[in-house]
């Protein structure tokens, strides 16, 4: 569901009390952009830094949405290829995808100088695996625990770890993956070109009802604001978590 436009909204939302809370500036690393929401909205709250993606179509979008915001650069690159220093690291939805997700950690953390901050979210619960996991290249579910050791040894201290998909999100989720059969074209390729092409993909894709649910209205704004109240702290019901870590 990770580009269902209202999960999408409420993982800004939730970056946003994040980074309002805590010591987060840019320059900033936006690893596995995809499409470009992230930067984009980091964008329009003057902050300035790189965007990067592996997908030549997500570029493509993320150009386009960023036209008219060349504070953020747009890069056809992977993390690994990175050089320099930021302030804090975004890698959403990145590291489940890889086979050596440590390496990427501390990957990350070699850019950052100390007190650095990442802003990462990653699929929760490995109970929770359907076929869309598959489907969008995910190597593995993680439980709060297991993310919070591979940060450590990576040289990060988490400060903050939310689920931002119970219960509502999830329910969703849920159905979804039991109504629809799961999809056949594609799915004998590599994790890493399955990866690719998630970027893309519109995982909510039933006719008629997709378009009602994706409408803005203020029903998804109410879900946003009382699941952040009530249960961001209930990290074994979700499939996802954000978190931040500072680098120590």
């Amino acid at each position: 569901m990770a580009n269902f436009p209202p999960l999408k909204k409420h993982l800004l939302y939730c970056i946003d009390r994040m980074t309002e809370s805590h010591p987060v500036s840019g320059p900033f690393l936006d690893a596995g952009c995809g499409s470009g929401d992230v930067s984009l909205h980091l964008a329009r709250k003057n902050w300035t830094g790189r965007a990067i993606d592996m997908s030549e179509d997500a570029v493509e979008n993320a150009l386009s949405l960023m036209a008219a915001h060349p504070s953020v650069r747009v890069e056809n690159e992977s993390l690994f290829e990175q050089t320099g220093k930021f302030n804090a690291v975004f890698a959403m939805d990145v590291i489940e995808h890889l086979d050596n997700d440590v390496a990427a950690l501390e990957k990350i953390a070699s850019l950052l100088p100390p007190g650095g901050h990442l802003i990462l979210s990653v699929p929760s619960n490995p109970r929770e695996w359907r076929w869309d996991d598959d489907v969008f290249g995910h190597v593995r579910r993680y439980t709060a625990g297991e993310l919070s050791e591979k940060l450590n040894n990576a040289g990060f201290s988490p400060v903050e770890m939310w689920d931002f998909t119970f219960p509502v999100f999830w329910l969703m989720r849920r159905a979804y993956t039991r109504l629809k059969p799961k999809p056949t074209d594609g799915i004998e390729k590599s994790s890493m070109e399955r990866t690719i092409k998630s970027s893309g993909l519109n995982p909510w894709e039933i006719p008629v009802l997709s378009g009602l649910l994706s409408r803005e209205n203020p029903f998804w704004r109410f879900v946003s604001r009382w699941q952040f109240r009530h249960f961001r702290h209930r990290l074994d019901n979700g499939h996802e978590i954000i978190l931040l870590a500072r680098k120590n």
